[in-house]
C-alpha cells in the first residue's frame, strides 16, 4: 500500500530538486512513499536532462515524467498527479515546488491524525519562508471577486504596456508592497498557530487526500501557466463542498524562488514574466467564475 505520492515540479538547477527529494528520504515511512518528478525544463538539451533521470535511475521509488513541450505550472502538476493517481492510488498527494523541504519525519503520520480528527480533501501546511521565516499559507482568506479579477487585468496590461518606462516605479511599489504584507502578517502571529477552514492554499505546497483524489482526475482545472491556480482551485472545491484546511502542525520550509531566480537572474526579467503570466491567468480565472 503507497501512503502518500509526491509529485515534484522540476525546472532550473537540478540540486533544487535533490534537496527535496532528500528531504522526503528522510521520513519515518519511506517504503511506503513514492516521488514523481515532472521534468518541465523543455528548453534545455538532452544531455542536461538526462542528469535528472541518471540521478535517479537506480531508485525505484523515484519516477521521472519528462515533459515534451513547455506547458505551465497546472498542466505539468496535473500530468504528475494523474500519473501517481493511476498507478499508485495514494491515500494522500502531495504537490510541491521543487523548493520545499520538508522538515518533519512524521509528515505523513500527521497528516493521518489531522484526517482522522477532521476528514479534508485538501491540506495547507504552514509554509515557512527561508531566511525571515514569513508564514506564506494561508494565501488568502477568501477567494476573488470579479472586480477585483478585472482590475488585476487592467492594471497588468497598463504595467505591460509602459513595462520599460514604468519598471522603477514598479519595483519600488513591489519592494514597499512585500514589507507591508511581512508587517500585516507579523501582527498576526498568533493568528498562523491555529488550524483555519475554508481558505486559499498557498501552492508551493498542497496536500491532497483520498476525499479529492478519488472524485478529481486533475489537481487544477482549468489550467493556467503560471498564477491563480490557488484561487481556481478554491473556487472549485466551494462549488464541489471538498473542504480545504490550513493546520499549523505540518510544516515544510520553502527556499522561495530559488529556481525561478537561477532561471531568471534579473529582478526585471522575472517581473515581467510574473506580469505576464498573472494578465493571462487573471483572464481564465474570470471565466471561471463568471460561468
Amino acid at each position: 500500500m503507497i501512503k502518500a505520492c509526491f509529485v515534484i515540479l522540476h525546472y532550473g538547477d537540478l540540486s533544487v530538486t535533490e534537496s527535496c527529494v532528500s528531504s522526503i528520504f528522510r521520513m519515518n515511512d519511506i517504503e511506503h512513499l513514492r516521488v514523481i518528478i515532472v521534468d518541465n525544463d523543455t528548453q534545455k538539451p538532452d544531455a542536461k536532462r538526462q542528469e535528472l533521470k541518471d540521478k535517479y535511475r537506480d531508485c525505484a521509488q523515484v519516477q521521472i515524467l519528462q515533459m515534451q513541450e513547455k506547458c505551465g505550472f497546472s498542466r505539468a502538476n496535473n500530468a504528475g498527479y494523474q500519473y501517481a493517481r493511476s498507478h499508485y492510488d495514494p491515500e494522500y498527494m502531495i504537490i510541491c515546488n521543487n523548493d520545499i523541504e520538508f522538515t518533519q519525519k512524521d509528515f505523513t503520520e500527521r497528516l493521518d491524525r489531522i484526517y482522522e480528527e477532521s476528514p479534508f480533501a485538501v491540506l495547507g501546511p504552514d509554509v515557512i519562508k527561508a531566511g525571515n521565516q514569513e508564514h506564506q499559507n494561508p494565501m488568502d482568506t477568501r477567494v476573488r471577486t470579479l472586480e477585483e479579477a478585472e482590475y488585476t487585468i487592467r492594471m497588468n496590461r497598463l504595467g505591460l504596456k509602459n513595462f520599460t518606462m514604468l519598471y522603477p516605479i514598479l519595483y519600488l511599489q513591489q519592494q514597499s508592497a512585500e514589507k507591508k504584507k511581512i508587517k500585516e502578517k507579523a501582527k498576526k502571529a498568533d493568528w498562523y498557530k491555529k488550524r483555519h477552514e475554508d481558505i486559499v492554499p498557498f501552492g508551493a505546497c498542497l496536500i491532497f487526500s483520498k476525499d479529492f483524489i478519488q472524485n478529481e482526475v486533475k489537481a487544477f482545472e482549468p489550467e493556467t501557466q503560471f498564477y491563480y491556480e490557488e484561487y481556481i482551485l478554491t473556487y472549485r472545491c466551494q462549488k464541489k463542498a471538498h473542504k480545504i484546511v490550513y493546520d499549523p502542525s505540518v510544516q515544510v520550509l520553502h527556499e522561495s524562488g530559488a529556481a525561478t531566480r537561477k532561471t531568471f537572474g534579473s529582478m526585471k526579467r522575472q517581473m515581467k514574466f510574473r506580469m505576464e503570466r498573472t494578465l493571462e491567468a487573471a483572464g481564465v480565472y474570470k471565466k471561471v467564475i463568471k460561468l
